[in-house]
């Protein structure tokens, strides 16, 4: 009997384990709020900025991820359970991937594939796999920095094929 009550402990400790489903909240907090503040600013930037740049620099992805950084630190508090002194390591996170995307938007076509399609793609992998992790200012920030991107684009081409 005691190999079977022991396997039996060992089967319910890995039941215990097993990966629970993300929460509203979390979802909320880590996809729909970044992605929303990237639609957001790229609409804006479109239709109020857009208009009046020379060469089209920054376009709304950028402006977006630009914006972000500006913002980091009330997104910190807002979308990080982590105190607010850990804000310059959650500007860090978003550098980190901000910084490269803002050179990938400035080559066009290559943009495109790269800063959309490929970050499309990253960013719905993270979504449905690092909600698991309780995850460090700069993971969060980078993971909140994709739904930016890709909200900024979204929001961007929406206002331009609606309103141009």
């Amino acid at each position: 009997m005691e190999g079977a009550d022991a396997e039996r402990t060992v089967v319910l400790d890995a039941a215990a384990d097993s990966p629970r489903t993300a929460s509203w909240r979390e979802t909320f907090e880590n996809v729909i709020v970044p992605t929303l503040f990237g639609f957001v600013v790229g609409a804006g930037w479109q239709a109020f900025l857009s208009p009046h740049l020379t060469y089209g620099m920054p376009n709304p992805p950028q402006g977006g991820l630009l914006v972000m950084m500006l913002c980091s630190p009330l997104l910190h508090r807002w979308l990080t359970h982590h105190p607010q002194y850990r804000w310059k390591e959650y500007l860090g996170g978003v550098a980190t991937l901000a910084f490269p995307l803002l050179l990938i938007w400035s080559t066009g076509l290559g943009g495109f594939v790269c800063g959309g399609y490929l970050a499309v793609v990253v960013w719905i992998w993270v979504s449905t796999s690092w909600w698991r992790f309780n995850l460090p200012p700069f993971r969060s920030a980078l993971w909140h920095t994709l739904g930016v991107n890709i909200g900024a684009l979204g929001g961007s081409l929406l206002y331009y094929s609606v309103m141009m």
